[in-house]
């Protein structure tokens, strides 16, 4: 299966050290700024402090601060589709459903990880652009559909009566309960440190209910 095209903005890439070691100090601050849900408010030379950098600078490898904002968001969905194909071959070490799914879950919820303010922006572009809304979905296929594959091998032990539409459903599930946990920082009440096993219980206790 082929990876969705997630590209929404391309940048070159610089040639020079500098300039790329610029780029990331830049993707650093912006990045920062969501994550503080500052982002919106920050001036283009705001964003070039705090990554010890110049507005000339910024404007040359970026153009503009849409871009920047574009970048982040593809650079996030872009390592979710890593996370995803690592899937393929790391799922093969599994010896059976319960570690599956354990890898499936800590996978995501280490993307996940420190990214609120990214996912903030992500959620709040999808409800305003019916075109970038469209490529989250087929990112969310995509994953699906991958962790179907990674978890072939224990299909036996799902117990429904349509395994593959069961594991579908259950990661779309696992990532509505990510999205919220990330974004408001709380699910339910539960301990940060609780995450890791909770989430794999609540997809492993779907698949493994009754039919």
């Amino acid at each position: 299966m082929s990876q969705p095209d997630l590209t929404l903005v391309q940048v070159p890439e610089p040639s020079q050290v500098r300039s790329r070691q610029a780029l990331e100090r830049l993707l650093a601050a912006g990045e920062e700024l969501l994550a503080n849900n500052q982002f919106e408010e920050a001036s283009v030379a705001d964003i070039a402090s705090q990554a010890d950098s110049s507005v000339g600078t910024f404007y040359r490898l970026l153009g503009d601060k849409e871009t920047l904002s574009l970048l982040l968001l593809q650079r996030f969905m872009q390592r979710l589709a890593e996370a995803t194909a690592s899937l393929r071959d790391a799922g093969a070490g599994c010896q059976n459903l319960a570690e599956g799914v354990r890898l499936l879950t800590d996978t995501y919820i280490d993307v996940y990880t420190g990214r609120r303010g990214v996912l903030r922006a992500v959620i709040l572009r999808a409800s305003r652009s019916t075109a970038f809304r469209d490529l989250v979905h087929q990112l969310n296929t995509h994953i699906s559909e991958t962790a179907c594959d990674c978890l072939a091998p224990y299909m036996d032990q799902v117990l429904h009566d349509n395994p593959r539409q069961a594991v579908a459903s259950g990661v779309h599930m696992v990532l509505g309960a990510l999205n919220q946990h990330t974004v408001t920082g709380t699910l339910g009440g539960l301990p940060a440190n609780a995450l890791r096993n909770e989430i794999a219980r609540l997809l492993l206790g779907y698949l493994r209910g009754p039919r």
